[in-house]
């Protein structure tokens, strides 16, 4: 029998061999190369084309012919300098504010419903939910535009109906903001089922003891959401967040087709902006210039979201 070792001390561990050692590393040599590849090269050309100024119409990020020169930072001080960057810069933030506290609110809402109902009811309503996921932003985008039409949209006839109001003909584009309350709409219902359904998965991971001593100590609905539900949710709940963050932030069919790719100023957010400027005015530089800025205001973002999964990953 072997004598056991002193009080305290570890036991011994078999050194791997070197081979073994490296094994991980080449396993994942293949999908490093991967994202070099399909990440990392794009990244770097966007950076230099935000460094140069560019002389004729050709694209200059496949390009090579000298019809570039370099300006150092000038294209940041030309974008930064513009007012109307700050204008889209600020709608961006407070349309992408609105999307996500908006989905979050309603999938929150829904998860606690499928908590609530039976389960054929749950089966209908995540059927339903999964159906409206997976529809294209393209086509439903495309419905939301039928519906809020001026001529034969529904919204407007049966609102017509109601006392008091009178919308028949009602122009909802007209208006930037109503057209981009129309454009919310169409953003939250692409995003509310992906979150209803992980946080139901997160609360049916919630021990149904603690739950029920809540609610024999006397707490109410209120009381056990935010005691008990949320604690326990807010890990989860504070990545699903940051993902709606970055998502919402760079929205972009949305607002593309329902302007028929012809938003005008009230309509653009960055991603519109960027493309404007960049692609459909051949201005490359400064496309690439203004798709950095989005980057660097998105990196504290996914900053928060790699914390937030490294915390996750340290609770299990």
């Amino acid at each position: 029998m072997a004598r056991p070792g002193p009080l305290g001390s570890r036991p011994a561990h078999r050194r791997r061999p070197r081979s073994e050692r490296g094994l991980p590393y080449l396993l994942v040599l293949p999908v490093a190369l991967v994202l070099v590849v399909v990440a990392g090269w794009p990244i770097v050309k966007i950076v230099t084309l935000s460094l140069q100024k560019q002389e004729s119409g050709k694209f200059a990020l496949f390009h090579n012919g000298g019809t570039t020169s370099f300006v150092g930072l000038r294209n940041f001080t030309d974008v930064l300098t513009d007012s109307t960057f700050w204008t889209v810069a600020l709608r961006t933030v407070v349309f992408t504010a609105v999307n996500v506290a908006l989905s979050v609110v309603l999938g929150m809402g829904i998860a606690l419903l499928l908590n609530r109902v039976s389960p054929w009811a749950r089966t209908i309503l995540v059927a339903t939910l999964m159906f409206a996921w997976a529809v294209p932003s393209t086509v439903s985008t495309q419905v939301f535009y039928w519906l809020f039409s001026n001529q034969y949209g529904a919204v407007n006839y049966l609102l017509d109906k109601l006392p008091g109001l009178s919308m028949q003909g009602h122009d909802w584009f007209a208006d930037p903001h109503e057209g981009l309350a129309v454009v919310t709409l169409v953003v939250v219902w692409g995003a509310v089922p992906l979150l209803a359904i992980s946080l139901h998965a997160g609360i049916t991971q919630i021990p149904r003891e603690v739950i029920e001593a809540a609610r024999c100590d006397g707490a109410g609905p209120g009381q056990v959401f935010r005691h008990v539900l949320l604690p326990y949710l807010r890990p989860l709940l504070a990545v699903l967040t940051t993902l709606s963050v970055i998502w919402d932030f760079g929205v972009f069919n949305q607002i593309w087709f329902m302007r028929n790719g012809h938003p005008e100023p009230g309509y653009q957010t960055l991603g519109i902006y960027m493309y404007a400027n960049g692609v459909g005015s051949s201005h490359y530089n400064l496309g690439a210039t203004i798709a950095i800025l989005m980057m660097v205001g998105l990196l504290a973002v996914v900053i928060l979201y790699v914390r937030q999964l490294i915390r996750i990953g340290d609770a299990e």
